[in-house]
């Protein structure tokens, strides 16, 4: 069991360090995050910048979350796929995720107690590749440290 979900770990990690694979010209950079800390339910806005030399709308944005802290803890659902937000059709320009507290930014199932009214925070990175019509990927880009207070 230990053997498999190591395995699949592996494939998925493999997956999201691949480099885009130049059929499209598919590329995007994360501008700008509204913030590295996180208060409980309030939400992260993220803005990219894209650039596609294929011509095909983006489709879709994957989102995987990965938990840094020290202490282990299993963790909810860290890996989405999200529609893109609609945009003309341009082979440049931006695109702007907001991404809510307790659907997306959370991670640990039940995080760690600190003190009789906090738990410990979460603290992620987030990677993301976007998706075109044409099922070609970009690049995975990644934020730094991001803090959910919990």
């Amino acid at each position: 069991m230990k053997i498999r979900f190591f395995l699949i770990t592996t494939i998925f990690a493999l997956m999201l360090s691949c480099k885009k694979d130049g059929n499209g010209g598919l590329s995007i950079k994360i501008k700008s995050i509204s913030s590295n800390i996180i208060p409980i339910n309030a939400s992260l806005q993220v803005i990219f910048d894209f650039t596609d030399n294929g011509g095909h709308p983006i489709d879709s944005i994957y989102m995987s979350k990965v938990r840094i802290n020290q202490n282990q803890t299993p963790t909810l659902n860290d890996s989405f796929g999200l529609s893109a937000p609609s945009y003309n059709g341009t082979t440049k320009g931006q695109l702007q995720l907001d991404l809510n507290y307790s659907g997306f930014l959370t991670s640990a199932q039940s995080p760690p107690i600190i003190d009789s009214t906090h738990n410990e925070s979460d603290s992620v990175i987030i990677k993301f590749v976007a998706i075109d019509n044409a099922n070609n990927k970009s690049d995975t880009v990644s934020t730094g440290l991001i803090v959910v207070q919990r």
